[in-house]
């Protein structure tokens, strides 16, 4: 495609000042809605920050916030000294959204024989048990948890509770938790939902296993991430699928990778926004090209997005769901990470041509956690505590985070060469060949550290040896011992 010379002379954007939405996300949509629709062109070059401002009246670091948030998604590229142009390279689902002037309604992805069997409801109708120490993975901060608060709500809301409450509450969750949920995920993600979409899980786990129960019939190829989460492996096989691994790399999960191994799997499990292991992100590119795999084999995709809104700097990244036209993607979050394990509270929500189905396999079934625990879940989320407590874990884990990467360099540098880490409360480090890490491991657990090793997570031929670090749970004076025993049982390796 020939890179466009011009300029837009105007983006033709519309601010609403008495709009709750905040101005630099009023920019952000309209300019992403209109690259999506065509109207911007790839390669076309934008108007300067000073010009949009005084277009739009707002202050240029208003313009600014906005233009960094497209940038970091990829739809807009900015080199210095230069100008900011529409991404060059735009996949091709942007433009077969603009071949048909008349949409057409999505028949929706393709699902299980005992799915298609169900009846729509009537209307009406690393070891738990121990305290965690440096440097175990998928720990939340939990010394930093407001439990005195969270005490109050719970005894409030168990003093005030409805028959309907002890009775054990409605199949798909209280009816004010999805509302809550869904205000939520529709303000700080990206995500286009209402709550009756919303179905609340025990947790990430059974929501992968509802929702491939489901999907597949017994032998059905299911895209894996390679290295990945073990717990989406485990759930695949539950199901009677088959998990084919896809390799990842520094843009994500290899969407042209997945095609070539299995062009028509069933379901797609990724982790967009900030995979596990190895911390990457999606690219838009990717991003595009496997919802257009997804919509052209009506096949689902199931986000997994455990821990994408503690990024430490700037505002988390927009939903893959929030892209989503084709009604492929079911979207999956956990209240795990963001508040204790041990509340085991999740949630997925389903496209709106599978919520029939879902809630038809959810008449049939028991509540799915604890109506009281919901009911108090959605009076901490109403209230405003569990927004203010997003935003004191974001600066702890952006502090944590830091302090991590400064004691691995100065602790064990040239053995252990840290990933980037922008997002969540894990860091992946590659270790030096020829060091094994699950050695390493086994030798830092008798240490007294944890560690867990990279070559775990692969499902095929282990391609990198490296350590996994958890330091959401660890106090930054508690990293830098564990960084320096680790130092000292590096060195002993090394020497046997």
């Amino acid at each position: 495609m020939k890179t466009p010379t011009g300029v837009a002379s105007s983006l033709l954007l519309r601010l609403d000042s008495r709009s709750p939405t905040p101005l630099h996300e009023q920019i952000f949509e309209g300019i992403r809605a209109r690259i999506l629709a065509g109207a911007l062109v790839p390669g076309l070059r934008i108007p300067s920050s000073r010009q949009l401002a005084t277009e739009l009246a707002v202050a240029r670091s208003t313009v600014l916030q906005a233009l960094d948030a497209l940038t970091a998604e990829g739809y807009l590229v900015a080199r210095a000294g230069s100008s900011t142009r529409v991404a060059p390279e735009l996949p091709g689902l942007l433009e077969d959204r603009n071949r048909s002037l008349v949409p057409r309604a999505p028949r929706g992805p393709r699902l299980a024989s005992s799915a298609r069997t169900l009846e729509p409801a009537p209307v009406g109708a690393p070891r738990l048990g121990s305290a965690p120490r440096a440097f175990r993975p998928g720990v939340p901060a939990l010394d930093l948890f407001p439990t005195a608060l969270w005490a109050r709500t719970v005894s409030r809301v168990h003093a005030r509770a409805s028959t309907g409450l002890l009775d054990g509450g409605d199949p798909s969750g209280h009816a004010p938790l999805r509302e809550a949920i869904a205000t939520h995920v529709s303000s700080s993600r990206g995500v286009r939902c209402v709550p009756q979409q919303v179905f609340v899980t025990a947790g990430t786990q059974q929501a992968f296993d509802e929702i491939l129960r489901l999907a597949l019939d017994p032998g059905d190829a299911v895209w894996v991430e390679d290295p990945g989460y073990p717990g989406a492996r485990r759930a695949v096989l539950a199901a009677g699928g088959r998990p084919v691994p896809v390799s990842v790399d520094a843009e994500g999960l290899d969407v042209g990778a997945g095609i070539a191994r299995a062009p028509r799997a069933r379901v797609a499990l990724v982790a967009p926004s900030h995979q596990y292991p190895l911390g990457a992100t999606l690219s838009l590119a990717r991003r595009m090209a496997l919802l257009q795999w997804a919509g052209r084999t009506r096949s689902l995709i199931i986000e997994d997005d455990y821990d994408s809104e503690f990024r430490h700097r700037g505002r988390p990244l927009t939903a893959l769901q929030g892209l989503d036209d084709a009604g492929c993607v079911v979207y999956v979050g956990t209240f795990s990470k963001s508040m204790f394990p041990g509340l085991r509270l999740g949630f997925f929500i389903a496209p709106p041509t599978l919520v029939e189905v879902f809630s038809a396999a959810r008449a049939a079934a028991s509540a799915p956690a604890s109506a009281l625990e919901q009911a108090a879940l959605a009076v901490f989320l109403a209230e405003g505590h569990f927004a203010r407590h997003l935003r004191r874990m974001r600066a702890a884990y952006r502090e944590r985070g830091e302090a991590l990467l400064e004691a691995l360099r100065a602790d064990c540098s040239g053995v252990l060469t840290p990933r980037p880490c922008d997002t969540g409360m894990q860091v992946c480090a590659s270790l030096a060949a020829p060091l094994s890490d699950l050695r390493v491991r086994d030798e830092a657990a008798r240490s007294g550290v944890e560690v867990a090793a990279l070559s775990g997570y692969f499902v095929g031929r282990r391609r990198e040896s490296g350590l996994v670090f958890g330091f959401g749970g660890v106090r930054p004076d508690a990293l830098r011992a564990g960084t320096r025993t680790l130092a000292r049982v590096l060195e002993a390796v090394q020497r046997r």
